[in-house]
């Protein structure tokens, strides 16, 4: 009998995640597991074995709810048995599956899930018929069974009482108080408490163990008040003008408090400031910047001084901010003094000093360059470079006779006065001049003049004949017309427009390239040394041309018998001297000769004296520095460079100088002649020299290129240099609100918020230094419940407060997959795009390879980057300082790593792999073999990736993210109502399914539209769509979830309200409704050219406001409003056992009730319960804001109690106010809201107030024997991730509801309630007395524009209907708008309600806008009647 051939699938290359294997499992085998653990019994295996070779496995003999050791063993004996039957050789890890080990058992269930693949020939299986109905019994899963990598590889077997564990350096990675003990070995000392630990017999345990102590955590509270307050009174170093300076330029705030400004000061500086400085520029060339005549006050004026340096790291030239110095009078020489002596302040050696550019300082720049010459002798002054044309052009202009400049005086004079406009004027001039206009300045930049002679020479016919008609009465029409037909003017305007080519060329070299933040350096330094010698051979002989290149004597150019005969000199072409002999005006020609030769002995003369350096050296270092033409550098010029730089000071230097560029030359040569030519072409000037100089060590040559690239290069606008000299992670500037939040807390620095982590120090090219990473001081509880996460794993933060997230379905690869949401570039110009390869540093572990992938939201907040880290799939949000790109092999390899932990084996395995599929490499010769295979890879890299080098593994749509941008979007603001609109979603990934199909699959017998996710089409359904009838798969499901409620600047949904995706949009017309609806689901799901018919309809109302508009596959569902509700409220992964439940109290039993309210704003849960009539025993509200705390203690007359900070409540505070019945509260939302494009998460900034209240609620819980009936109520933003949200549902053991306010008040307000209150989950109904439409809520005499107006935040923009929409409320004709009575009411609060303490209309939009809605928490209270007392 022929047997069945049996695949042998190969899983290490799988990327499914844990979440789709239970998935398929329970969808499989109609069971409900819930985690891969539990899967450890070997039945699901005898099974799944069962249902793809039929038969291999006796099911009769499984045991399916096996329930110890020995019943699982016997199955698994049963699984061998089957293996060997069909020669499957597969292992099966028995001891780690039964003991619940994580990793044994996801990946024995990934490879029977590709096994099931490759050998499934039919689909017709019943798991449930074929077990006989039996259930099959999860595994009990032991705690241990989900410990971290981390520890289960660095932990010793504690049980091993015989083993001894002398001190080990790897400790200190795990703790980094832990350090060598003076007592020996058998001892580790604790920096922080100051005494041996005896760890020779229990190692780590021991450790541990000290991390739990009082004492050790006393300790380490006390060291962080001592670092906060070192910190906090550390005085800055730069001077007060600097302070002024940093606070005008960069602060956007009303506050101008000293203290505030210096804070921010600080802020922008970093923290290492100036030390960063002073140790980068210690062992790099750098170039001090100074721009004098900056404003800081209304008469007040400072000299700011900035530091320049080439960053290898960064592959950039970084400016930094050094100090600003007060401005003084025609006091040049003080300015001089002060900046040399600022230099020595901050202790910047002048060794390193190479160049000086000085703008703005008129007379006083030689002073300051002599005052730097002194200091550093072969100081180069760039500042004349930069300016050498306009300079150049207005001496040669002067020698040439006033005709020609008094023409173009005279045009100008008379378009500015003539009533009416010529076109050929308009277009010399522009059209906005008028007779108020000034006089126009002929020394205007030479780009201006010469654009301007090129266009008076086009038009010189036109500009005769309009003249020429002008009124006879007009002289100075006459005077114009008469200078246009002198041949002399005329060929004096043929030959500049020659002459000044030239400099033209020269000026637009100094433009910044498109897509590049500098000019092109080498080019600008190769055209300055071509500018002299192309002006000295327009009227000098070669000789004497050799002769004042080589001397540069200026007598040189006046010596007549040097100068080339008249028939020889440069006109300006043939065409110059054909129009004067056409002429016939031969004295014109004699003229115009002696005035040329004046022209170019000044200009020459002025190029001469404003270069830095002769035109060879200016040469050198253009071919030295440009890739292209190394080459053609010889050894003579480079040592020339080094003596003249003060690079080599003997000789010895100069020939380790020659040899070492020698060798360069070789190394490159080479590379061209592997068919690397034109790769440098490819390459930016500053990635090659990265490149080159990264894993250098110190050289002669190596300074001298950091030297040149030290170099100031254009842009040197003083606000450009000054945005980049002050850039730091913030890409918003410091707020008001931010100043005074940084003020009220205590801030520490990531390195101390875990006992178990090294302060190590970064590279400077990190910002780590800069003081961006700070955050409120920790919350206890996360320290104590956040050890374990959702798949068993300890959590993980990385340097930047990064928190890995659980594995997610994409994996790390460049193959597409069906679109899970619109895909978003990063367009900070941080660099690191989304598909790059790249290295990150994570706490606990050595660098760890990755791919950025594209960020999840709308927008990613400034500096950030969505990492997914190859070996396990896992995800971190990390800042772009603390990552390098994958070229930096050799530094971020860690040979201990790679030996010891084999999830980084299995990274650098994959990363490398990949890379090599993008360079075309083949690791072929290996033969399969995986470690033969892995040396190769390693030696691949470590030798530069070569012959395509780093640049190989870009991605291959990079150019696609840089030429995508989302701006245009946010810029343009239609009006509030438009037929449709095309959204911007150019970078969305194609939905892999055919939505297409919907149409005909859905007429087969048994099909209906709910067998079919609306979104893409697929069959493989999760949920039911809470809008439409039809389904959603889990992917549509996850992005429906993120989308729904996002909305853009101009108030409408971000996305389709069907699919949640779409490029071409309708909107609805209705101004209360934001609802819109994509082109596809109009033509697909309603019916062919519904798009286009309904693009004509004007106003048009949605499918949401007009149900009876559906059509075709397109059904609204009659219960949305319910469903909806039910959708949020159950999408989460988890779930969770049902709250207790309270019997009724019996009205004579009932008492009054005792509130705890954390986060209380303006009172809103008093107000609420005292109109439902509750009797109430205590009202305790814990508030910090001083303006919300006058309201509740004014309108309530003292009633409720004031406890201020919700973190000083404590367990013996609880105990002396309680028992409580409700506790109630909502943490603030700025750092969880996705809006905030700087949010710093659950676990950071306010976020972790939320842990405040899950202590509070923990300690106020009755216990099980317990019948008092108690409460409790959380509320938040519902626009949060989707990990924070599953966070906060994993700790208050439930998932939200979300309900808008929309229904019950004008106002839209989506939030998320997490609570037990009785009916929670009821719909919210509109009364009689809640003021649903904004007219209701308005004063006499106004009218509103909407019925319902957008979110009211602490903003006050957000009043307008979208960024720059109306306002939404109309008087006397003019848009107004919402008063603070009006507010009041659309939140449901009495008129005045915030009228207290004098606050202003801004203190109360800022008061209401973080309160509740009254109506939704009447709604949610009131079934608390039935269990407490009431008047």
């Amino acid at each position: 009998m022929a047997t069945t051939e049996v695949v042998i699938p190969d899983s290490s290359y799988d990327k499914t995640s844990r979440f789709k294997l239970v998935t398929w499992i329970n969808n499989l085998l109609k069971t409900g597991f819930k985690d891969v653990q539990e899967m450890g019994s070997g039945a699901c295996q005898c099974q799944i074995m069962d249902w793809v070779l039929p038969g291999s496995v006796d099911l009769t003999k499984v045991k399916f709810d096996a329930q110890g050791e020995e019943d699982y063993k016997h199955n698994f004996s049963l699984l061998r048995e089957a293996f060997s039957k069909n020669g499957i050789t597969k292992t099966i890890p028995v001891e780690e599956l039964i003991k619940g080990d994580f990793k044994s058992n996801f990946e024995m269930l990934r490879w029977f899930k590709l096994f099931s693949k490759a050998n499934v020939k039919s689909t017709q299986y019943d798991p449930v018929k074929a077990r006989d109905s039996h259930n099959i019994s999860p595994i009990v899963v032991s705690p241990q069974s989900g410990r971290s990598k981390l520890e289960s590889e660095t932990e010793e077997n504690g049980s091993e009482t015989n083993k001894k564990f002398p001190y080990s350096e790897k400790w200190k990675d795990i703790f980094c108080w832990a350090e060598r003990s003076p007592l020996g070995e058998q001892y580790s000392y604790c920096r922080t408490c100051a005494r041996n630990l005896n760890t020779f017999h229990k190692g780590l345990f021991e450790l541990r163990r000290h991390v739990e102590t009082k004492k050790h955590k006393k300790g380490i509270q006390i060291s962080r008040r001592a670092t906060i307050q070192s910190r906090r009174s550390e005085l800055l170093p730069c001077s007060d003008a600097a302070i002024r300076f940093i606070h005008k330029h960069c602060y956007n705030g009303s506050a101008n408090g000293g203290q505030v400004s210096r804070q921010f000061a600080r802020r922008k500086l970093g923290l290492q400031y100036p030390k960063d400085l002073t140790s980068v520029c210690q062992h790099t060339p750098y170039c001090v910047y100074i721009y004098g005549g900056v404003t800081v006050g209304e008469e007040e004026t400072v000299s700011v001084v900035l530091v320049g340096f080439f960053d290898v790291e960064a592959c950039r030239h970084c400016i930094r901010f050094l100090d600003a110095l007060q401005s003084m009078d025609g006091a040049g020489d003080q300015t001089a003094t002060a900046v040399g002596e600022t230099l020595k302040k901050f202790g910047l050696p002048t060794d390193n000093l190479v160049a000086v550019y000085v703008s703005g300082h008129g007379g006083a720049s030689e002073q300051i360059c002599s005052q730097l010459r002194e200091l550093s002798p072969n100081i180069i002054v760039l500042g004349g470079l930069y300016t050498i044309a306009d300079t150049a052009c207005h001496a040669g202009v002067k020698q040439l006779s006033n005709q020609a400049q008094e023409l173009i005086v005279d045009i100008h004079a008379h378009y500015s006065s003539c009533s009416m406009k010529n076109d050929n004027l308009k277009a010399l001039f522009g059209s906005d001049i008028t007779a108020d206009s000034p006089a126009f300045c002929i020394n205007t930049s030479c780009l201006n003049f010469c654009q301007l002679v090129t266009k008076i020479l086009e038009i010189w016919t036109d500009l005769k004949s309009y003249f020429s008609s002008c009124d006879k009465d007009d002289d100075k029409a006459k005077l114009i017309c008469s200078q246009l037909q002198d041949p002399k003017v005329r060929a004096t305007f043929m030959f500049l427009e020659q002459a000044l080519k030239p400099l033209h060329s020269f000026l637009s070299h100094l433009q910044t390239q498109e897509g590049g933040s500098r000019a092109d350096l080498p080019l600008i330094l190769e055209e300055a040394s071509n500018l002299m010698c192309t002006y000295t051979s327009y009227f000098l002989h070669p000789q004497a041309v050799v002769r004042f290149l080589k001397e540069r004597d200026a007598q040189i150019l006046k010596n007549k018998k040097f100068h080339l005969p008249s028939s020889e000199l440069s006109l300006g072409g043939k065409a110059v001297t054909d129009f004067v002999k056409e002429s016939e005006a031969a004295e014109a020609m004699s003229l115009l000769q002696e005035e040329v030769l004046s022209f170019y002995i000044a200009l020459t003369g002025c190029i001469s004296e404003e270069l830095p350096l002769n035109d060879g050296l200016l040469r050198s270092i253009g071919q030295l520095l440009n890739p292209q033409s190394r080459l053609k550098v010889t050894g003579k010029a480079v040592e020339e460079l080094g003596t003249k730089l003060g690079i080599c000071s003997s000789p010895e230097e100069v020939k380790q100088l020659t040899t070492e560029f020698l060798a360069y030359q070789l190394t490159e040569e080479g590379k061209g002649e592997d068919g690397d030519k034109d790769h440098s072409a490819e390459v930016s000037l500053e990635k090659h020299w990265a490149s080159i100089l990264k894993d250098t060590k110190p050289t002669v040559f190596r300074k001298l290129v950091l030297t040149l690239l030290s170099l100031p290069c254009p842009p040197l606008d003083a606000e450009q240099v000054f945005t980049q000299a002050l850039e730091n992670g913030d890409a918003a500037l410091f707020s008001e609100n931010e100043a005074l939040t940084e003020s009220e807390n205590d801030f520490t620095s990531d390195s101390a918020l875990s006992d178990s982590t090294s302060n190590k120090d970064s590279p400077f090219h990190t910002k780590e230094l800069n003081g961006l990473n700070m955050t409120v001081k920790p919350c206890e509880v996360r320290l104590t419940k956040m050890k374990k996460s959702k798949n068993g794993y300890d959590d993980i933060h990385g340097e930047n407060g990064a928190l890995l997230k659980e594995p997610e379905e994409s994996p790390p690869s460049s193959k597409s997959t069906p679109r899970r949401r619109r895909k978003h570039t990063y367009q900070d110009g941080k660099g690191f795009l989304s598909g790059e390869l790249v290295w990150g540093k994570v706490k606990g572990f050595s660098w760890w390879p990755g791919m950025v992938m594209p960020w999840k939201t709308k927008s990613a907040p400034p500096g950030m980057r969505r990492v997914e880290w190859f070996g396990d799939g896992m995800f971190s949000e990390i800042l772009t300082e603390g990552i390098l790109t994958f070229s930096a092999f050799t530094k971020c390899f860690c040979k201990n790593s790679f030996a010891s932990l084999p999830v980084y084996k299995e990274a650098i395995y994959q990363i490398v792999e990949l890379a090599g599929e993008r360079c075309g490499k083949s690791f072929a010769e290996a033969e399969g073999n995986k470690e033969k295979e892995l040396k190769l890879m390693l030696d691949w890299a470590f030798g530069g990736f070569l012959p395509t080098g780093p640049e190989g593994f870009t991605p291959p749509d990079s150019a696609a993210h840089l030429d995508t941008s989302d701006s245009a979007q946010s810029d343009y603001q239609p009006p509030p109502k438009r037929k449709y609109v095309f959204k911007n979603k150019a970078n969305a990934s194609v939905i892999t399914y055919s939505r297409e199909s919907i149409i005909q699959k859905v007429k087969e017998k048994g099909k209906t539209i709910e067998d079919f996710c609306l979104s893409c089409g697929s069959t493989e359904i999760e949920v039911q769509h809470p809008l439409f009838e039809g389904g959603l798969c889990l992917r549509c499901k996850e992005n429906f979830t993120e989308t729904l409620y996002r909305y853009d600047e101009d108030g409408y949904q971000s996305y389709c309200t069907v699919c949640c995706a779409g490029l071409e949009v309708i909107l609805c017309g209705n101004a209360s409704c934001c609802r819109c609806f994509c082109m596809d689901c109009l033509d697909i799901l309603v019916g062919p050219g519904t798009f286009d018919k309904l693009k004509d309809v004007d106003p048009w109302s949605c499918f949401m406001c007009q149900p009876s508009q559906c059509k075709g596959n397109l059904k609204l569902r009659p219960d949305w409003s319910v469903k909806v509700q039910d959708f949020f409220a159950n999408n989460s992964a988890m779930e969770f056992e049902p709250h207790r439940v309270y019997p009724s109290i019996p009205a004579d039993q009932r008492r009054p009730i005792k509130v705890l309210s954390l986060f209380d704003g303006i009172a809103t849960g008093y107000l609420v319960l005292k109109d439902l009539g509750f009797k109430m025993e205590r009202y305790i509200a814990s508030e910090i804001c001083e303006d919300s705390i006058a309201v509740g203690m004014i309108k309530h007359e003292g009633k409720i109690e004031y406890v201020n900070d919700v973190r000083t409540i404590t367990r013996k505070h609880l105990a002396e106010w309680g028992p409580f019945d409700l506790l109630i509260g909502g943490s603030p939302c700025n750092d969880l809201s996705m809006v905030n494009p700087l949010r710093k998460g659950l676990f950071e900034g306010t976020g972790r107030l939320f842990f405040e209240f899950y202590r509070i609620l923990t300690l106020l819980k009755p216990k099980e024997d317990d019948d008092r009936p108690f409460f409790w109520l959380f509320e938040n933003v519902v626009f949060m991730s989707g990990n924070d949200k599953s966070d906060i549902c994993r700790f208050l053991e439930c998932n939200p509801i979300l309900i808008d306010a929309v229904k019950v008040s004008p106002a839209h307000r989506a939030r998320y309630f997490w609570g037990n209150l009785p009916g929670m989950n009821r719909p919210l109904a509109t009364s009689l007395d809640n003021k649903a439409a904004l007219q209701d809520c308005l004063e006499s005499g106004r009218t509103a524009k909407f019925d319902k107006v957008r979110t009211i935040t602490t903003k006050s923009n957000s009043i307008r209907q979208g960024k720059m929409g109306p306002l939404p409320v109309t008087m006397n004709g003019k848009e107004d708008y919402l008063w603070c009575t009006e507010m009041e009411q659309i939140f449901g609060f009495p008129k005045h309600y915030t009228d207290v303490n004098n606050m202003g209309r801004m203190q109360r939009q800022k008061v209401l806008g973080r309160s509740w809605s009254v109506p939704v928490i009447r709604h949610l209270f009131a079934p608390l009647k039935d269990y407490f007392e009431c008047e």
